[in-house]
């Protein structure tokens, strides 16, 4: 049997372990193939289970630790936007139903589930489409500029002015105050009719709240 001193075992697995051999396999720890690991002691296997339950446990902290983050910037995010919406001036929040619509899910068009947004000039929000059956879901992202409001793809989408990748419907305050409803549709992407108005004013020294 080979002789591995420990400085040697541990310069081993690091270089397996880093590399990330396709000839690693999963059944043995750090990744060390079988050829090598039986020519460890049952020390040095001891020691290897023993440096991958550690790494094992520093990878689901490390996850843990990014779920909390990203849960903190959502309520973060979600707070922000709430307060957006109470400071909003008449004219900068509009709320909107999609209806009787369909998504291009999946290479085909499936009819997908009614959509409420409340939205607020300059601050895009994320929501999820859902099929009428809940097999799919698809995130879409949403914004309103004051006279335009797009559903897109992509956050990216919504900075420009006219793509493939966003619908669009664009109207006067005169009209959104009124309420406006149009079949907007985007090949491959989105069909539907799309309502929008408005959030009334509150009355001075009253604040209306709408949810």
């Amino acid at each position: 049997m080979i002789n591995i001193n420990s400085v040697t075992f541990k310069r081993v697995c690091l270089v397996l372990l880093l590399g990330g051999l396709s000839a690693c396999a999963a059944h043995y720890p750090l990744g060390i193939p079988e050829e090598q690991w039986v020519l460890l002691t049952p020390q040095q296997q001891l020691d290897a289970r023993s440096q991958q339950v550690a790494l094992n446990q520093a990878s689901q902290a490390r996850r843990e630790a990014e779920a909390r983050a990203r849960e903190a910037e959502a309520i973060k995010a979600a707070a922000e936007l709430d307060q957006r919406r109470r400071d909003a001036g008449y004219g900068e929040r509009v709320q909107c139903i999609l209806e009787s619509a369909e998504g291009y899910i999946r290479g085909r068009w499936e009819p997908v589930r009614p959509l409420a947004m409340d939205l607020v000039s300059g601050y895009p929000v994320e929501i999820t489409l859902s099929d009428t059956r809940n097999r799919y879901q698809q995130d879409l992202y949403a914004g309103f500029d004051g006279q335009v409001v797009r559903l897109c793809r992509s956050p990216r989408a919504l900075q420009w002015s006219a793509n493939s990748e966003c619908i669009e419907m664009a109207a006067t305050r005169q009209q959104l105050q009124r309420g406006v409803s149009r079949h907007l549709e985007q090949e491959h992407f989105l069909r539907g009719s799309l309502y929008c108005d408005l959030v009334p004013q509150a009355p001075s020294g009253r604040r209306l709240i709408i949810r």
